[in-house]
C-alpha cells in the first residue's frame, strides 16, 4: 500500500471519528435538555407532593380493630371476633374487617361470613401545597384517600377499579352499617398514644357508605372538618369519628315491629331454601291480605307467622330485646 493510500484511509477514519463525536455531543445536549425538562416536571410534582403516614394500612387496621373490640367488651361484655379476609377474598367481599354484633337489628349476611358490621380501611396522605388538585375546597393542608384501586387493563394501561366500591354499595344498599375508616394523623406515635389512652376511636374518621350517592375517585377532609368532600364531581357527606359511628348504629337499634319483621323476612328470602315447606311457608309471610284480619292486627299476625317459620325451619326462637338490654333479661 502506498503512502498516499494510507494517508487517505487515516483521513477517512479521522473524519468518521469526528462525525461520531459530534453525534454523541448532540445526544448529550439533548440529554441535558431532557434532564432539565424532567427536573421541571419533578419540581411541579414536589409542589403537589402528598406526605405519607409513617405506618401502613395494616397497622391502622390492627390498632383500630383492637380499640373497637375493647370498646365492645366495655359496653356489652362481648368479645367480638374480627373477620379479616385474605387479599384475594377481600377483592370479592369488598371489606377488609367485619364483625357480627348480635344486638344490631341487621341479620347476619350469609355471603359475608355471617357478619352485619363492615369496615374498609383506607390510608390517607396529606397535601400541603396550593398546587394540590382539591386545594380550592379547603384552602389549607388537607388529607386524602383514593376509593378505587389502580390496576392494569388487558392493553397494559393503568385504570381505576371500582369493584371493591361496588361490593360495599351492595351491603350499604341492604342498610348494613358499612364504613370507610381512615387516619387523621401521619404519625404512628399518635396511634400508639391514643390506643394506650383509650381514645383512638375518637380520632379515626368514618365515612358511612350509605350516605354516598355518586361514584367518586378521591375523598378529602381535614382533621377539624365536620364532613368529607368527594371528588371528581363534588359531593359532601358527614364525617364521623369511629365512636360517633358506633353511637349512630346503636341509635338505630330500636325499630318498629313492622320494619324489623320485614327486614328479617327479606333476609330469609336471600337464604337458600331449606326443607320442602320452606318456600310455601315463606310465601305466606308476604301475603298479608287475608280476609277477616283487621288491618291494625296484620303486623302482629305477620310477626307470629315469622316466629313460627323461624322455629319450624331454623330451630331458633325470636326474642324481644328491651330498650335497656343491659339491665333487663330479654323475653319473648
Amino acid at each position: 500500500m502506498t503512502q498516499t493510500a494510507q494517508y487517505c484511509m487515516h483521513t477517512q477514519s479521522a473524519a468518521a471519528l469526528l462525525r461520531q463525536i459530534r453525534r454523541v455531543g448532540a445526544q448529550s445536549v439533548s440529554g441535558i435538555r431532557s434532564s432539565r425538562l424532567h427536573c421541571a416536571d419533578w419540581r411541579q410534582h414536589v409542589s403537589t407532593h402528598m406526605r405519607e403516614p409513617n405506618f401502613s394500612e395494616s397497622q391502622l387496621q390492627q390498632a383500630t380493630n383492637t380499640a373497637f373490640i375493647r370498646r365492645v367488651v366495655e359496653q356489652h361484655g362481648v368479645w367480638s371476633f374480627a373477620h379479616v379476609p385474605s387479599l384475594i377474598a377481600e377483592y370479592d367481599l369488598g371489606w377488609d374487617t367485619a364483625f357480627f354484633l348480635p344486638w344490631l337489628p341487621h341479620a347476619p349476611s350469609p355471603d359475608d361470613e355471617g357478619c352485619n358490621f363492615f369496615i374498609q380501611y383506607k390510608l390517607s396522605g396529606e397535601l400541603t401545597s396550593p398546587g394540590a388538585k382539591e386545594w380550592a375546597t379547603w384552602s389549607s393542608p388537607y388529607l386524602r384517600f383514593k376509593i378505587p384501586h389502580s390496576t392494569k387493563s388487558p392493553a397494559g394501561a393503568f385504570i381505576d377499579d371500582y369493584h371493591q366500591w361496588d361490593r360495599l354499595k351492595v351491603l350499604a344498599g341492604k342498610n348494613y352499617p358499612t364504613f370507610y375508616a381512615t387516619n387523621a394523623t401521619l404519625q404512628k406515635s399518635d396511634l400508639q398514644h391514643h390506643l394506650a389512652a383509650g381514645t383512638l376511636l375518637d380520632h379515626i374518621p368514618l365515612l358511612d357508605v350509605r350516605t354516598v350517592t355518586g361514584v367518586h375517585k378521591h375523598v378529602t377532609f381535614t382533621s377539624t372538618s365536620s364532613g368529607f368532600a368527594l371528588h371528581s364531581e363534588k359531593e359532601e357527606v358527614p364525617k364521623l369519628t369511629f365512636s360517633q359511628g358506633i353511637e349512630k348504629v346503636a341509635s338505630s337499634e330500636q325499630t318498629t315491629l313492622r320494619s324489623s319483621t320485614e327486614r328479617l323476612i327479606a333476609s330469609l328470602r336471600d337464604l337458600p331454601a331449606g326443607d320442602d315447606g320452606w318456600n310455601q311457608d315463606l310465601s305466606r309471610l308476604y301475603d298479608q291480605s287475608a280476609n277477616g284480619v283487621p288491618r291494625r292486627l296484620r303486623d302482629w299476625r305477620q310477626y307470629l307467622q315469622l316466629d313460627y317459620f323461624v322455629r319450624q325451619h331454623l330451630g331458633a326462637q325470636l326474642l324481644w330485646l328491651p330498650k335497656d338490654a343491659s339491665q333487663e333479661t330479654p323475653s319473648k
